[in-house]
């Protein structure tokens, strides 16, 4: 399809859209522009921890591009492309925030408490009270239960924690919390996979581990990932084959069904 049609076809799908508001106009308008979230995913997956993963980023960012869509108003005359990296990157902000669930007060305030608790309890001969505690802290007991609740809120608690005394009284008390869907994909399944390209991919640098994800599991042509990356698409081709010489090396020639497995 050439930029041409391309271009005209996005045009008619705004304009169905935005006097209908249909939801399945909404859907086709973010897929055209699903380009945007990947780009933004993998240049973001480039500057944060290992832990956050691309797929992670990309959830978040598809939010933020949906926002962008429904509260778009063209005649404000900012380009599309424009307004909505800035509620992709708000929106993928929000979701990075929202990972912890404490507040900075709170945060200063259990450290502060941990750090008092443990000097007091080394000049007392007995063990610091709520009222001693909130004292040196110089606040008022309201406050300190408070703020101690609001500390408890961020920890774990696991359901093992909950189950029921195994006494005789209760019948199968270990299974108490058990909510499988049993229409739902095994999520075992997934998760072999992810261990499995963890697995595969350990050792390669941040660049090379997002050309294998983006051709092998987002289905990316050369030149897309190129586009993402910032790349040539004969660079990228060339960091795919040196990645799966050195693959190949490791773990047989069985590796790209493994990878897409």
């Amino acid at each position: 399809m050439s930029k041409t049609t391309n271009k005209s076809s996005i045009e008619r799908m705004w304009k169905s859209y935005l006097t209908t508001r249909a939801v399945d106009m909404r859907n086709r308008i973010v897929m055209h522009y699903s380009q945007l979230v990947h780009t933004h995913a993998a240049r973001l997956s480039r500057k944060l921890p290992a832990q956050v993963s691309y797929d992670e980023i990309c959830s978040a960012a598809f939010d933020g591009l949906i926002e962008a869509v429904e509260a778009y108003d063209p005649s404000r005359l900012a380009k599309f492309e424009t307004f909505c990296q800035q509620r992709i990157s708000g929106a993928v902000m929000d979701w990075l925030r929202s990972l912890d669930p404490q507040s900075r007060t709170v945060r200063t305030f259990e450290k502060r408490r941990m750090t008092i608790k443990e000097a007091l309890g080394a000049d007392l001969e007995y063990v610091p009270t709520q009222a001693d505690l909130a004292k040196s802290l110089d606040m008022d007991i309201q406050r300190y239960d408070y703020l101690c609740r609001l500390s408890q809120l961020g920890k774990e608690v696991h359901f093992s924690a909950m189950e029921l005394p195994d006494d005789g009284r209760h019948q199968g008390s270990s299974h108490t919390w058990d909510t499988r869907d049993t229409r739902a994909e095994d999520p075992a399944t997934k998760v072999s996979r992810e261990v499995l390209a963890e697995h595969l991919t350990s050792g390669l640098a941040r660049e090379e581990r997002l050309v294998l994800v983006l051709y092998y599991y987002e289905a990316m042509t050369m030149a897309e990932i190129g586009a993402v990356l910032d790349l040539s698409e004969s660079r990228v081709s060339q960091i795919h084959k040196e990645i799966l010489q050195r693959l190949r090396h490791r773990f047989g020639t069985s590796l790209c069904e493994e990878l897409v497995a």
